[in-house]
């Protein structure tokens, strides 16, 4: 692997992206930890620091915030990442068009960065953990399956993140179906629970 290495603008941005974070956040995870989780698979998979600088931001809602800021802030070109990407995740059926690589190493980066703190929630709390989401848990399972198979087709065997994007939500369909069986299986039987 290269040796990478990040300037300002990087740490800066993430920064600011752990701020974002902070504010949207529902999770127990330190917001720190999570954006620089993002970046660290982007970088891991062979993307750019302004790739990486793109996912953080893109992780942390980059939906809410102003073209002109996100320009002002990261630059033409990761603002342009950030603003494609962001746009690619809120309708998945977007990125089979998508011919930029960089795009769709964000955007898969964040996907397995979203399920891997989902399936840490799900270990702790249960099925209670979907409760935080107004999505439902089978409308958030096909939406992960939806994108998997959209990575499968645009990044193949080219990038990590398919594979282990793939395995974790083929980890997480495991355990939230077990819950479900579980929590079954107390309700017919209330005097074993």
């Amino acid at each position: 692997m290269t040796d990478i290495r990040v300037g300002k603008r990087f740490f800066d941005a993430a920064n600011w992206a752990t701020d974002l974070h902070a504010g949207a956040s529902g999770t127990r995870t330190p917001s720190v930890a999570q954006v620089l989780g993002v970046a660290s698979l982007v970088l891991g998979d062979g993307g750019t620091p302004r790739e990486a600088i793109a996912g953080m931001i893109v992780d942390a809602g980059a939906d809410h915030l102003d073209d002109a800021e996100l320009r002002d802030r990261l630059g033409k070109k990761a603002a342009r990442l950030v603003i494609v990407s962001t746009n690619g995740l809120s309708a998945p059926e977007r990125l089979d068009d998508e011919t930029d690589a960089s795009v769709l190493r964000i955007c898969a980066a964040v996907t397995l960065r979203e399920v891997q703190e989902l399936q840490r929630d799900l270990r702790r709390h249960g099925s209670v953990a979907f409760a935080r989401f107004s999505t439902p848990p089978t409308g958030m399972l096909d939406r992960y399956r939806a994108l998997v198979a959209v990575f499968r087709r645009r990044l193949g065997r080219s990038s990590m993140l398919t594979a282990e994007l793939r395995a974790a939500v083929a980890e997480l369909e495991r355990d939230a179906e077990l819950e479900t069986a579980i929590a079954a299986w107390r309700v017919a039987h209330v005097d074993a629970a």
